[in-house]
């Protein structure tokens, strides 16, 4: 098989799965966790830049 066969076949995959409930529920899970981390990021900086100056 060739590379691109093989990718093909990745992405028939993963645009399959993506359809599922499964995947809606994953994709919901990651999103939020990005937020959280995110967001806890963001605060640890301002806290740090605040108790630099």
């Amino acid at each position: 098989m060739t590379a691109v066969k093989i990718f093909r076949g990745y992405l028939r995959t993963l645009k399959n799965y993506l359809r599922t409930a499964k995947a809606r529920h994953d994709l919901k899970d990651y999103v939020r966790a990005a937020g959280i981390i995110f967001f806890t990021a963001l605060i640890v900086a301002l806290v740090v830049r605040r108790c630099t100056i």
